[in-house]
């Protein structure tokens, strides 16, 4: 209950502060540079190499409202070895983004809003989704926190 009321709170501020258009940071490239590195280290990587790009805690909000939350970095590395698999047993090669929205929010928090289609070792599209992305810097480094997925029409385009 906790974990959904405050997923809840800190998406409505996000919203609420990007699309006012108070709030810049000025690092939006180095955000747009994590989420590159990313999606490479995620079609390339081996679990532990992925799982570096995620806080722990981890969470992930569906459309229908159903909050996944994976509390250690082992449950992390866990989950991304069987996103992984799930993926290379339906031919998975690689990804692509078809829109990477960025936007710092501060220093130290940022939101990423991304279209991706997922392609086969014969390079046929198998699969097109959507998420966008709640990061924070930790140590320096910035952490996918929250993953919200949704239609691809629903993601955020910023100004």
């Amino acid at each position: 209950m906790v974990n959904h009321l405050l997923i809840r709170a800190f998406a409505i501020f996000c919203m609420l502060a990007v699309s006012s258009g108070l709030v810049s940071a000025g690092t939006d490239d180095d955000v747009r540079a994590f989420m590159e590195g990313y999606l490479t280290t995620f079609d390339r990587g081996y679990a532990k190499d992925v799982s570096i790009h995620y806080a722990a805690p981890l969470m992930m909000l569906a459309p229908n409202g159903d909050v996944r939350t994976y509390d250690t970095p082992k449950k992390v590395r866990r989950t991304v070895k069987k996103w992984k698999r799930y993926l290379f047993h339906n031919g998975f090669e690689r990804s692509a983004w078809v829109d990477l929205n960025v936007r710092a929010l501060s220093d130290r928090t940022a939101i990423a809003s991304t279209v991706f289609e997922r392609f086969n070792t014969k390079g046929e599209m198998f699969q097109r989704g959507a998420a966008t992305y709640t990061l924070r810097k930790e140590e320096d480094q910035w952490k996918i926190w929250l993953i919200h997925v949704h239609e691809p029409d629903k993601a955020f385009a910023f100004k």
